[in-house]
């Protein structure tokens, strides 16, 4: 009789498997909220009887944990889990310890650069230095086009966002790397040696599926739990956790965010304007974290994780203001007078540039403005000067040009 009963239980975990696998196909390829499966869901399905709750709940329980502390070591860095917090990735060289840490609580990370300045030469399009930084006659395309149709769209910098999907270090491969990381550091089973169970584990499989609006991860751990004191044996291979993170929604904005950064040197980066941005999110800069570099922050206050909006960290390297090219018309100067006090000015100049990281500028020039005309200046017929933009807390981070500016009698012009 207890053999055909045993039978008849084990038939139905088996149909209870089958049919959640399926579920968890179906909606992984539909990419729909998985918030239709709920964790009761799962338990009736495996027919787990309530004795064996105690095990069943512990291991959710560490589920839980991994899943939620590997979402915030992914939004807290950029997108990155290192290798000494049990992720797949090399500890960093360069990043920006962010912390905000109050006498009750510790928020220290290591935020990675997802924006780097852009050091390589492009197809002779850009050029990282000046004189020719970002290229020669920014933000016009050619001597020909001076004064026209500007051009602001460029080479402003390189992302290092991980994918969110496809290679072996996207987040969700990540996830994966350090849920199974810490479920096998943490789980222990002897402390339920003590309560008289008996538990034989198989092995562990991992999968991290991020929806339209939120993720969970779907643990695969084969376990035999048995109670001998009181008859109790079942089979119990799948649990879930769904900690309810608009991820990819989190992930778009920031894509979008960063990729407009490196591209037009106008974005402002706190007012995206982008059709990613989702009701209850915002960008916001934390200005100068590390000298004269940013954290920029991702908010979603519909997704919560330890009862705070979800934030996704990245620093921004610090990228020169790119200076206009200097184009101006013949001066007229005419009678004696204008031409013994003939003043070159920063009215004649006039420079403008461009910030890609919305820094304050200043220029200076060299010689120093307004610059008097003098007879040696005359008889050479020209006055070279050097004209620099650069941030008013750095003044080594610039774009100079230099160029001579022509005098005459009755004239002085530049090219």
């Amino acid at each position: 009789m207890l053999k055909k009963k045993r039978g008849q239980v084990t038939v139905y975990i088996i149909l209870g498997i089958i049919l959640l696998a399926s579920a968890i196909i179906y909606f992984y390829f539909k990419g729909s909220s998985y918030k239709q499966i709920s964790q009761e869901g799962i338990i009736k399905a495996q027919k787990i009887p309530k004795e064996a709750l105690p095990v069943t709940n512990y291991i959710t329980t560490q589920l839980d944990d991994a899943t939620k502390k590997g979402l915030y070591l992914i939004g807290r860095q950029g997108g990155y889990i290192y290798e000494s917090q049990g992720g797949p990735i090399p500890d960093p060289s360069k990043f920006i310890t962010y912390d905000t840490s109050t006498p009750t609580y510790e928020d220290r990370h290591n935020v990675s650069y997802c924006i780097e300045k852009e050091n390589e030469i492009i197809k002779n399009y850009y050029f990282p230095d000046t004189p020719l930084y970002p290229w020669k006659f920014y933000p016009y395309l050619a001597e020909t086009t001076l004064g026209r149709n500007p051009r602001f769209s460029g080479f402003f910098g390189k992302s290092n966002l991980p994918d969110l999907n496809s290679s072996a270090i996207s987040i969700r491969a990540q996830m994966e790397h350090y849920i199974l990381n810490y479920l096998e550091k943490n789980i222990n089973f002897s402390i339920f040696e003590n309560q008289g169970f008996y538990i034989n584990e198989g092995k562990i499989n991992i999968s991290f599926i991020i929806t339209e609006d939120e993720v969970f991860s779907i643990l695969e751990y084969p376990l035999l739990i048995e109670k001998k004191s009181i008859g109790m044996e079942t089979n119990v291979s799948y649990f879930y956790s769904n900690p309810e993170i608009r991820l990819r929604k989190i992930y778009d904005l920031t894509e979008f965010t960063i990729n407009k950064d490196i591209t037009d040197i106008l974005f402002n980066i706190t007012n995206p304007d982008s059709p990613k941005l989702k009701e209850g999110m915002r960008v916001s800069r934390e200005k100068n974290v590390y000298e004269d570099e940013d954290i920029i922050i991702v908010y979603d206050n519909n997704s919560l994780l330890y009862t705070e909006p979800y934030e996704f960290r990245f620093a921004r390297e610090n990228r020169p203001p790119a200076l206009r090219f200097i184009y101006l018309p013949t001066i007229i100067f005419s009678g004696l007078e204008a031409i013994t006090g003939a003043r070159i000015t920063k009215e004649h100049i006039n420079p403008i540039a461009d910030d890609p990281d919305e820094d304050e500028i200043i220029f200076t020039y060299s010689p120093e403005l307004p610059y008097i005309v003098r007879d040696p200046d005359f008889e050479k017929k020209f006055v070279e000067l050097n004209v620099c933009a650069h941030e008013k807390t750095n003044t080594n981070n610039r774009d100079c040009q230099t160029f001579n500016v022509y005098v005459s009698g009755e004239a002085f012009s530049i090219i």
